[in-house]
């Protein structure tokens, strides 16, 4: 019988989502849970307290029993799962001065990070780092407006659903267009 460990994955994943945000650029790896790197991540974000939002073709009915966070409109989600970056900048909470941390997380699934060479500078970077990210020009632009005052601005995951390799950049990380 192939049993699965969910803490053991969840602290595992934890650690490298952790790993991923402090270190932009840098390419990590989540395992699959239930055949899948997505619900992998869902599984180790979500909890009874939060709230996301599913714009994939992911099937989150076995998520939804095991952390019981709740469903909500991309307009008040914390996690926003998708598969298209189109508008859902505008769209998603970035908290407030008071409350920073009420702000939404984007996992962004992807076939691959073939797209934009960029420079990347902040807070986890020596000086500078170039790097591949699939985006375009528009999304630096917006990426950039959203987090220019900080603590406010938004994390986003950009997860290879094909391998599970994981890039991230946070909030306080700077994108120039090479």
């Amino acid at each position: 019988m192939n049993s699965t460990d969910i803490e053991k994955n969840n602290r595992e994943t934890f650690r490298v989502l952790l790993n991923a945000l402090s270190m932009p650029g840098n390419v990590e790896k989540v395992n699959k849970i239930f055949n899948s790197y997505t619900l992998s991540i869902a599984s180790t974000l979500l909890y009874s307290e939060v709230s996301y939002i599913n714009n994939t073709e992911e099937e989150f009915t076995l998520i939804d029993a095991i952390t019981n966070a709740k469903q909500q409109n991309i307009q008040n989600a914390d996690y926003v799962f998708c598969c298209s970056l189109d508008g859902v900048l505008n769209e998603i909470k970035k908290g407030s001065y008071i409350s920073p941390e009420d702000s939404a997380t984007i996992i962004y699934l992807v076939n691959s990070f073939e797209g934009l060479n960029i420079s990347l500078k902040g807070p986890g970077i020596d000086k500078e780092k170039k790097a591949t990210y699939p985006i375009d020009e528009d999304f630096v632009y917006e990426f950039n407006k959203r987090n220019k005052s900080y603590p406010l601005g938004n994390e986003i995951y950009f997860l290879n659903k094909t391998n599970g390799e994981i890039k991230a950049l946070s909030r306080t990380t700077k994108l120039e267009v090479v």
